[in-house]
Order: structure tokens, then sequence, then C-alpha cells
């Protein structure tokens, strides 16, 4: 901590320099200053900064609050502020600069940084520090806050060489290959050799789509490897579906796309037809700008199509609470949180998420300014909590793929237009039903209800009923039984002709589970599935039916629609300890001469234990025969409502009216049968349409933003809205304008302004063919970033992607065709390579592929694999165990699929974010809880083990095998057909060898063990093929396996 100047320290420290100078003969006092104008310059953003950012901004960086001392080194300013008499650096003047004297203190009450914080400098990094203040400690921004400009191209540095003509020619035709040059010329290191041609069609393929070439693009391009060839070769590989699925794939990790809600009971939900969006996007060639625009503010384009708003599920991938006691308000603050975080690393390279509790530790991000971001994104009117289907704001989508006929799209725009028509109009309707209804019920207040005795009755199911009164029964459950699939039927005495209406009350009672105590289940509620009334033989028809109260998606008219698995409910939010009624309306009143009896029949037929009606009575009336069933359909609050002058009624009366016309309005009923038909025989064509996260802003005001202390949801600052705004620091000057709305956002992403955007973007596209990023740290451009290992490409890149017209295509061809990323892979210098991680790009790309290729390169060389591209995701092998292991309920089960869809591309596989795919897992898949643009890579042992024993492993060798002795050749011509469709080249003579003595050794293994043979046969769902011999095929399946367990085969080089 530089809180205080200590003089004592100075001047020992001095006398010490001055020691030290005179031992090496040195003897006057600038003889130290004279030594470091000697010392060639350093350059302070790639050498200063990052140690001042690493060992320094943590207690003197930009989070003024949070730090012990006044001295901050995060700006020029700080850096030489007057701190009592002294300053931290004095430009020039090592002795007067405190930062000096105390990185070069041994006392360690002084020392900076302090020996307990785990950041010490080491004698290089004091070094440079010492130079640096020497030379003018000249301090610069941070680079990629700055937008970018488009450097000269170094075109002299290859020209001027002395590498052979072939070379310079080669690496004189692409703009990237001068700057990959420039810096192996100024390291010493030459290019290494061209990779083979098989080798490099191999590798763009597998880079560009995940998948191995064509044998027909194979067999073209081999045949004539030249430079047009190859960008032939690439423009095609763009054209296909593999290409927009691969980037589409790699796009759902920065998306954190997921097919469940996450947490602990994470549901299912169906986002999919996003998904099929960003491939559609993708195979379009969408521009990047385009593609940005609609996925941040599709929702807010002038006349927004579907796909625009379907876009915009992006921001609605996040997590989604709906457990028991969430707090809508702190799930509602963590969801924006989210997308600001998630934006924030897609499109800016920034961790936003570091200033959610305090201003930035190391970047110029305030906590403030990161409230000001989480304003563009919490103005949807969402609630915060409940399963991802219902989260709204939802809508319903097909895959964006499929397609529509035109008859039957232009049957659902009509209806969608009646529905619009019908919507316009509805208020007037509406009032004018009011004023009808309650001239009704102002004649109709009379109605008298008579109780009924009740002597006769019979119960079925578990339980018994006992009368408690003349006119009240009591259901007794039996003791260890559940009473599910329980009826209750009544023998009605006496005459009841001219019955009209029959209304049935649940009475309360202590005994009952609370709130509603209305019956014997844990919450007091009851699911009446169906209601009869018969008289004699005949049943009598229900004309409509009313209730003082029903739960959602459980209304009364579910009791009389003759499905057992539908019926009224009671429950609800803030529901309390009061009766219910339901009341029937029959269609004709029982007739005057009717001598049979009248029998009342309730039927709780719901799969919930114990949920019947556990006290009631039942009443009849001869009141209602000539009252329209406008007036008998309305329940009491309805009533309540309509009897009050239209004047009186409150903005919440008329939304209860509102609610209940439009179930009843003509018009629209109309409208939404006509769509409902029109949809139902688009979907035939289409397929399913399913509930969508999606975002869409509040037409009313914004709904403020507030910082929140310690970033607690619970905590806001509302002495003080904050506007809407980006980190100042991204801007060009202090009092620019800020993005008005998320629209403003978005296109503020993709312009020139931005200094972030394109240099994010073109650095991913670079991480997918090269396996890193020219900034390794993909995610964090800021000043805890690795230096870009060419910065002046990345920057000629972004410009060249922006004046592209963020043209993706092209930004992947001309990486692709660029002579650096086509040099060998072979390492040249063994243990003494200067260039270990390739960050100069000496040689090609060599990594070990994700376990999405990996799979569906085995699924593709065994033949086996769908090409189908969208749909809904779908279920391959996986454990057993694994999904009922942290399952919330006991019916979550994992359920293989069959057929095709177990071969479809690992893209589409389910992901439960509870349960990731394992063997996606096993090879670093991202857990897409959050958002993730950086590839991790390692290598373990249980990677080895799915490879040998993962059933899509061995069922794949079995159909390559399969493959192999279909053809009518020897065995070496076999063996070396199999090595090529696997890994897309020939095996050398040496592996050839090794793979014929593998055969011979399994042939003999299985011709002593057939039952071995016909257990490896076996594994898998598709069938072998029978008409070929076993022991062959066994044994032609185990070499095959070996290949797919090879270093070729799961590597991109």
């Amino acid at each position: 901590m530089l809180n205080f100047r200590f003089d004592a320290f100075r001047s020992f420290y001095l006398a010490g320099i001055a020691i030290a100078a005179l031992a090496s003969c040195d003897v006057l006092p600038g003889a130290l200053q004279a030594k470091a104008d000697e010392i060639e310059t350093v350059d302070f953003s790639s050498q200063v900064r990052p140690i001042l950012s690493d060992r320094c901004f943590h207690c003197h960086g930009p989070d003024a609050d949070n730090q012990d001392s006044e001295f901050r080194l995060d700006s020029q300013e700080n850096l030489v502020a007057d701190l009592g008499g002294y300053a931290g650096v004095v430009p020039g003047d090592l002795e007067a600069s405190e930062l000096i004297a105390r990185i070069r203190s041994e006392d360690e009450s002084d020392m900076m940084p302090p020996p307990d914080s785990n950041r010490s400098l080491s004698e290089e990094d004091k070094q440079v520090l010492e130079q640096w203040v020497a030379q003018g400690a000249p301090y610069e921004g941070h680079w990629a806050f700055e937008p970018p400009t488009r450097p000269k191209v170094p075109t002299a540095a290859v020209t001027e060489s002395r590498w052979p003509k072939d070379v310079i020619d080669r690496w004189s035709m692409n703009p990237i290959d001068a700057f990959i040059a420039q810096k192996l010329l100024s390291n010493e290191l030459t290019p290494s050799p061209d990779a083979d041609p098989a080798n490099r069609l191999r590798r763009v393929s597998l880079t560009l789509t995940g998948q191995l070439p064509s044998p027909e693009l194979q067999d073209r391009y081999l045949a004539d490897p030249s430079e047009q060839a190859f960008e032939e070769a690439v423009n095609e590989l763009m054209s296909t579906w593999d290409y927009a699925e691969r980037q589409a794939l790699l796009w759902m990790d920065a998306a954190r796309y997921a097919d469940t809600d996450g947490y602990q009971n994470d549901p299912e939900r169906s986002n999919w037809p996003w998904r099929d969006w960003v491939i559609q996007a993708f195979h379009n060639n969408m521009p990047f700008d385009q593609f940005t625009v609609e996925q941040l503010a599709g929702d807010m384009l002038p006349n927004a199509t579907d796909e625009q708003r379907l876009a915009t599920a992006f921001n609605r991938n996040h997590r989604q609470n709906s457990e028991g006691g969430a707090l809508a308000e702190e799930f509602l603050v963590e969801n924006v949180i989210d997308r600001v975080e998630t934006t924030g690393t897609v499109w800016l390279g920034l961790t936003l998420g570091c200033t959610r509790c305090h201003d930035h530790k190391y970047d110029p991000v305030s906590q403030r300014e990161f409230y000001q971001f989480y304003g563009y994104f919490n103005n949807i009117g969402e609630r915060g909590i409940g399963k991802g289907v219902s989260a709204n704001p939802t809508m319903k989508f097909a895959s964006p793929l499929a397609t529509a006929p035109p008859q039957e799209l232009a049957a659902v725009q009509r209806a969608e237009q009646a529905i619009q028509d019908a919507e316009s109009g509805i208020h007037q309707r509406m009032d004018q039903w009011a004023a009808e209804t309650q001239q009704l019920l102002q004649t109709s207040l009379d109605v008298k209800w008579q109780q009924v005795t009740l002597e006769e009755m019979q119960l079925t199911g578990e339980g018994n009923l006992e009368k408690e009164s003349e006119h009240t029964v009591v259901f007794q459950p039996t003791e260890g039984k559940n009473a599910k699939n329980v009826a209750y039927e009544f023998v009605i005495p006496g005459d009841l002709s001219g019955t009209s209406m029959f209304k049935v009350t649940a009475l309360p009672d202590k005994r009952f589970g609370a709130p509603r105590k209305l019956a014997p289940s844990v919450n007091g509620n009851f699911v009446l599935t169906d209601f009869e009334i018969h008289v004699g033989d005949q049943i009598q028809t229900v004309q409509s039916v009313s209730a003082s109260f029903a739960q959602d998606n459980y209304p009364a008219s579910n009791a009389i629609d003759e499905d057992p698995k539908s019926g009224w409910a009671v429950f609800g939010p803030n529901v309390e300890e009061q009766p219910v009624d339901i009341t029937f309306l029959l269609q004709e009143p029982i007739q005057s001469d009717a001598e049979q009896p009248t029998k009342l029949t309730l039927r709780f037929d719901s799969s919930f234990a114990y949920h019947v009606i556990g006290k009631l009575q039942i009443e009849r009336s001869t009141s209602a025969t000539d009252l329209p069933k406008r007036v008998t359909g309305l329940n009491q609050k309805l009533k309540d409502i309509l009897l009050k002058p239209a004047e009186d009624r409150t903005k919440a009366d008329r939304k209860q009216l509102l609610a209940h016309y439009r179930k009843i309005d003509p018009p629209l009923k109309a409208a939404q049968q006509q769509f409902s038909a029109a949809d139902d025989a688009l979907m035939q064509k289409t397929g399913p349409r399913v509930p969508v996260m999606v975002m869409k802003e509040r037409e009313s005001d914004p709904q403020p933003a507030y910082l929140l202390n310690r970033g607690q949801y619970d905590q806001p600052v509302k002495d003080e809205p904050l506007p809407r705004g980006v980190p100042s620091a991204l801007l060009p000057s202090s009092d620019a304008r800020q993005p008005e709305d998320r629209l403003e956002l978005a296109r503020w992403m993709v312009s020139r302004e931005n200094p972030l955007t394109a240099r994010v973007t073109v650095n991913r596209i670079w991480q997918s063919h090269f396996g890193a990023g020219i900034v390794k740290t993909a995610e964090d451009f800021g000043l805890q970033s690795e230096m870009p290992s060419h910065r002046e490409l990345l920057d000629w890149l972004a410009v060249e992607f922006i004046e592209s017209g963020w043209d993706v295509h092209a930004m992947h061809r001309l990486i692709v065709t660029s002579a650096a990323f086509n040099q060998s892979s072979k390492r040249s210098h063994g243990l003494n390579d200067p260039d270990p991680e390739n960050r100069l790009i000496s040689r090609g790309p060599r990594y070990r592929a994700d376990g999405f290729v990996i799979r569906d390169l085995a699924l593709q060389v065994a033949g086996i694999a769908s090409d189908q591209v969208g749909g809904p995701s779908v279920k391959p092998y996986q454990p057993s165990g694994l999904w009922e292991s942290v399952a919330a309920n006991a019916g979550t089960r994992y359920k293989p699929d069959q057929g095709d869809s177990l071969y479809r591309k690992s893209m589409y596989t389910y992901w439960k974010r509870a349960v990731n795919p394992p063997r996606q897992t096993i090879f670093d898949a991202s857990g897409r809880e959050v958002c993730n643009v950086r590839v991790r890579r390692t290598n373990t042992p249980l990677q080895a083990l799915v490879l040998m024993n993962d059933p899509t492993f061995v069922e794949a060798a079995r159909n390559l095998a399969q493959r192999a002795l279909q053809l009518d050749a020897t065995d070496d011509e076999r063996l070396s057909q199999l090595a090529f469709w696997a890994i897309a080249k020939r095996p050398s003579s040496s592996t050839l060898k090794v793979m014929s003595r593998s055969l011979s050794y399994f042939r003999d293994h299985y011709r002593a063990d057939p039952e071995a043979a016909e257990k490896l046969l076996a594994v898998g769902e598709s069938n072998p093929d029978k008409q070929l011999d076993a022991t062959e095929l066994a044994a032609m399946t185990a070499v095959a396996h070996l290949i797919l367990n090879t270093d070729e085969f799961i590597t991109v080089e």
C-alpha cells in the first residue's frame, strides 16, 4: 500500500543506489539514469501494462472504492498525481519515483507488491518497470478500446526475405501471410513446408464443416491440387449444410443453448426453432451485422417478421428457475444479468460480470456502467420464474427450415388477419354485451335455491361417504390408501320436475389440508373430472357450467368435457379457506312426468391422491328455465362486476370482463377456429409449432434500472434511476451520444465506433481454424487478456471484416486460403522448439477435435449418419441411470431414441443442464449454464475409454468394417480403403503392415471364440450384415475400431 511517504526508507534506498553506483565505478548520481537511457525502449502495451494489470491493478486499479491506497496506476493522470509532496511515478526520474523504491525494497512492510499477496515481481519485471520510468513513463490507452484502423500490409517482409523463391511467391498472395511472415522473420524463424494435398483438404473440411470431405470432392481435388482447385473446394464446403451446422454449433456454446431450464427441477423447454434459425442464417451467409441486430433486437425492428422475433431467443437461452420458493424478483435480476454478461462476452469480449458488485478491478468499467448496460435488457415484462415453455414473453414457432406451402401459409395469414380484425372491435362489442347482460342480471336476481336431501348415496373406490346432516355429506379416507379414481353417486328423492339447475358446494373443514381445507389432499384441493345427471336410464344434457372460482388450466367446463384427464380444480395463489361452488344448467328442465329416480354422479379420476371433495351439499333450482346461457354461465365475481354501473368499474374489473368475454365473443371465436384449422393444416407440412422464449420490448415507459448494492437483487439504490448506456471507455468521448434502447445498442455493436465487436468476432473465427485465437483469451479483451500474438494482423482482419459488409464466408475463405494455414503441422525443432504453442504460426494447426466432431466423424465414416437438418433434439446412446441420479422427481428417465434419430449429428443431442451429455463432457464441452467462447482441450484416460467402449464407436466400427468387406478386393486393398475412409488419406506401408497383422490376430481370436464375435457384432441398434461371415466381420470390426482410436482419426492436423 502506498499510503505514506517514508523519508527514512527513501534515504536508505537512495544511499543503497549510491553505494551500488560507486561499487560499479559509476560515481555520478546521474549514472543510473544514463544507464537506463542506453537500454532498449520498452513497449508499454505489450511489456508494461501486463505487469501493472496482473500485479498492481488489484489494489491500485480502476476499482477506487475498494482500495487501500490513493495511488492508482490505471491512467496517466493518476500515475503522476501528487500524493502529498511526492508521486508514485516521476517520469524520467527513478530516484524520485515511489513505485521504484517500493518494488526494490527488501523491507516486507514497505515491499510492493506485499509478500503475502502472491503477486511478486520477477527481476525481469522490475527491470522493465525501471526502464519504462527512466524513458519517461509513456502511458497508452488499452489497444482494444481504440477503434481498429487498417495497418499497411508488410509485403516487403516477404519479398525482401532470404526465403526460397517458391516460398516467397506462395507467401506473397494473401495479406495474412505478410503479417505472419514479419513476426516469423523477427524471431528468426522460417515457415514450415506445405501440407500435402490430402491433409490440406481434410484439415479445411474439418475446421469448416466438422466432417471429412465427400469422396467426390476428394477425387476432384487430389487429381488437381492447385490453388484455384483448393479455393473452389473451400467454396463448395461453405455451401453445404454441414458448414452451417458446424458454425451454428459453435454459436450455441456462445448462446448457452440447452433443452432444459437448469436449476434443480431442470424441466424441458422448446427453444430448438431458434437453433434452426441460426443454421439457416449461416447457410444463407447472413451478414454478421444483420445476424447481430436480429438476435439482440429483432423484436424492435420496424415491421418485425416472426423470424426476426424468433432470433431474439438468443437472449432467452438463459437458465430459468421454476423451483418451489424461488423468488421472482431475485431471478428476474439473475436473468437480466445473464444477458448483460453474455452480450458483453460474445460481442465485446469483456468480463462485465466482474462489475456486478463493484467497479472492475482491472478494466475501466464501473459498477454504475454495469447497471446502465443492464437497463437495455430489463424491459420485456418477464416474471423471472416459472417453466421456460410458459415464461412470457413466448411465441409459437415451427422450424424456419421447414418449407411452408404457399396455399397453407396464405390460409394462416388470412386467419391471423381475421383475428386482428376481431380484436380491433372487441372492446365495443364487450361494452354492448355487458350492458345487455346487466339488464338480464337485474331481472334474474330472484333465483331461488332449494337444498337437496342426501339420503341414498354410494362411493366407488377407496374411502367412505358419511352423512353429517340431512343436506351434508363428508368423505372419510381409508388409512393407507391414496383415494384415486373415486366416484360419488347420490339418488335424489322426491319430485324434481322443472329442475333446470344443480349447484354443488364444497365446504371447508378443519380436518382437511390447508390452505383450501376443501379436501383431504395435502393442500385441500380437489379435481372434479366429470359430473353426470341421470333420470332413470336417460342422461340429461348439461348446457353450460359456471363456478365461483376455478384454478388456472382447470376451468369448470372441464367437468363436463367427458375427458377423465381434465377437471375442475380450485387451487391458486393466495387462496383462502372458503366455500366454492359449481353450477350446472340443464339443456332442458326435468320433465314433470318423470317418475324415474334422479341420480347425480361426481367423478374424481385425476392422478393426484385424495383430490376429492371432502364435504359437500347439493342444491337445485327451477328459476333459470327462461334465463339465457349468458347469465347462468357467469361466476359470482363476474356477476358482481356486471351489476356495477359501467362508470364505477375499475381497470381490474374491465380486465376480468374482457378475459371472460374473449372466450365467448362470436367474431373472435370464429376467427380463432379459422386459425386453428389453418394452423393444423400448415403443421402437417412444416412440423410442430412449439413455444419459444423470446424478447418483446414493453410498450409502456421503460422499466427503470438501479445500481444494486453489492449486486444484491433486494438492495436497489432507488435514489437515482440510471440512464441506459455502454461503458464510456468504449466511446470516442465522454459526452458521446449513448444508444437509447436495445435496438440502438444492437446497431452500435456493429458500428465502426465500437472498437471491439469486429476484433472479437474475427478472433473467434481464427480460433475455429487454428485452435486458438490471435488473442488467446477469446472471452476477455480487457487488461487481463493475453496480448495478441499478431496485433496488426488482428486489426487488419477486423477492418477487412467490416468493409466486406461483415461477410462471414469471405473471412473464413481469407483465413483458410492463407499459406500460414496450409503449412504442414509437423514440428521441426524437437525439444528445442522456439514456438512450442505455435503462437507465431510457424507451422500449420494441430489439435484434438472436439467431442461433437469425433462422434460425427465416426457416424460419417461408418455410413450410418443421418443427414436430416434441423428439428427437435434427439437422444443418442447414453449410460443408464445418469438422469435418475439427479432427478427432481421419480418420473425422470432417459430413453434413447430409435432409428435415424440415434445417428443424427451431435449438435442435435438433447442437452440437459443438470446432466450434460457425458460423451461431450468428457471431451471438454462447456456446460452451457453460461456463455462460453473459449475452447478448452485436455487429454485424459476417460477420453480413451469413451473411444474404446462407447456403443457409438463400436457400432460405427462394425458398419465401417462391413463397407470394407463388401468390396471385391484383397485384404490389403480393403484395409487401405478402410483407412482412407476413416482419415481421408492413404496409410503408409508400415501402417498397412500393422493393420494386416492385427487382422490376422483378430481372425484367430474370434475363430477360437465365436461367442465373443457375436457379442461384439450385437452392439448397437443397427443390424449386422447376415451375408458376411461373423468371424470375418468381427475381425475387421476390431481393426476398424483400432483406426477410430488413433491420433490421426481424432486430430485436426
